[in-house]
């Protein structure tokens, strides 16, 4: 082991100081967002995300103190689509599963009832190492960041009404946490100093949120407040186009 990690160290050195010199490069890139692992599970109503692909943007810059070692800086931005009908049956089945709030009638079927639900959406502003080696006119390189992500629930709004009685539903919430993301990208640039690059960026992180259900029976008011905690993990692929200085 001890062998592997002086050769890989030796490598490292001799393209620090033989390879060509690296330019710094500030960039844009938009692509796909796609949720991994519980976020991607719709089995949990409390901490699975039932999220599908949506997309992402981000702007980021790189600068090179070293031939192949820089350090640089996201802005990104991701919003997803939810799964809101596989997530509507398990919010009808928690409803009506709660003893210590008494419900009415059977559980109502799609005609009967009204929901709304918003996207995912999240804010990544992240900083981290990257080690690029470069080759002729391409760029390969591997990084890792950490910072913070603004996170978004998708609002999830329920309504249903029996008679004189209703079910109100909310879910909502947002939270600032720590994140890390760690990926590769390949960039082309040309003789003028622009290019592109194709990225795949893996993001972790989590969001907080509070589902209020409110139920209005014989004239009564009943509340119940669930929170609940969702871990996002999601991998980009994204094309995008730089300029170098």
């Amino acid at each position: 082991m001890k062998r592997h990690i002086i050769f890989f160290l030796t490598i490292l050195t001799i393209f620090t100081y033989r390879a060509q010199s690296q330019d710094s490069y500030l960039g844009f890139s938009l692509g796909t967002s796609i949720p991994r692992s519980d976020f991607s599970a719709s089995e949990d109503l409390f901490s699975n995300g039932y999220a599908i692909p949506g997309f992402t943007v981000s702007f980021e810059g790189i600068y090179f103190p070293l031939p192949v070692i820089g350090v640089g800086g996201v802005l990104g931005f991701g919003s997803l689509y939810a799964n809101s009908d596989v997530y509507q049956e398990d919010l009808i089945d928690f409803a009506y599963s709660q003893s210590e709030i008494p419900m009415f009638g059977s559980p109502p079927t799609q005609d009967d009832f009204g929901l709304e639900s918003g996207f995912w959406n999240y804010v990544n502003l992240l900083v981290g190492p990257e080690l690029s080696i470069p080759f002729g006119r391409f760029q390969a390189g591997i990084r890792g960041q950490a910072g913070f992500t603004f996170a978004f629930y998708p609002t999830r709004e329920f309504y249903y009404s029996e008679g004189s009685n209703t079910l109100d539903i909310l879910a909502k919430g947002s939270s600032a946490s720590f994140a890390y993301s760690y990926g590769g990208s390949l960039l082309y640039k040309s003789r003028s100093g622009t290019g592109v690059k194709i990225s795949a960026d893996y993001l972790s992180t989590k969001v907080s949120y509070d589902l209020d259900m409110d139920v209005v029976n014989n004239n009564v008011d009943y509340n119940l407040t669930r929170p609940g905690n969702i871990d996002i993990d999601a991998l980009s692929l994204t094309l995008g186009f730089f300029y170098s200085f």
